[in-house]
């Protein structure tokens, strides 16, 4: 029989730079606020060969990979935050006036994105079992400035989830419960 009580819903939290034990790191980023929810999903990529005989009906699928993707928009503007995960943003302290400060993003090629493991969790939940860990993500950033009278300024932020070829198992994505218990 199905447990109602195991059905959550609500808003989640976002939190990238998490240690091995499931703790935030000393400079972690944490988004807290965010607008219309946060999703995690993954895709699977296939080879799927065929024979003449079976025309271009594949006669088996093997699985290639598989990547994860989160996506949310915060209205958070917290440039101090974007400046950890994006490596195309910086900060301008004035030389004379120190209160005056800019952030600048260029838009230019070949910057790596920094990758870290990342937590999403159900807001007011403490219990593990419903947290996901991300193995390896990478934040994508592109700000949404709208100045509208029935709406705000917000952050979309689209995260990558890669593979970890340092974690165990290798190729580790994700993890969906208490990332502390072990075999």
């Amino acid at each position: 029989m199905s447990d109602v009580e195991k059905i959550y819903a609500g808003p989640g939290i976002f939190v990238w730079g998490i240690d091995e034990d499931g703790q935030e790191e000393a400079d972690a980023v944490t988004i807290d606020l965010t607008q219309g929810g946060i999703t995690f999903t993954t895709t699977t990529t296939y080879f799927e060969p065929t024979t003449d005989q079976t025309g271009t009906a594949p006669v088996k699928s093997i699985s290639t990979g598989t990547t994860g993707a989160i996506n949310f928009e915060t209205p958070d503007m917290d440039f101090e935050k974007v400046m950890k995960y994006n490596p195309n943003a910086s900060k301008v302290t004035d030389a004379t006036t120190p209160t005056k400060i800019k952030y600048q993003v260029t838009g230019l090629a070949g910057q790596e994105l920094p990758r870290k493991r990342a937590l999403i969790k159900p807001q007011g939940i403490t219990d593990p079992s419903q947290y996901i860990y991300i193995e390896s993500v990478g934040v994508k950033f592109d700000v949404n400035a709208a100045y509208v009278l029935d709406n705000n300024r917000r952050m979309t932020i689209s995260a990558m989830a890669y593979p970890s070829l340092s974690a165990t198992p290798k190729g580790l994505l994700y993890t969906w419960g208490d990332i502390s218990a072990v075999a």
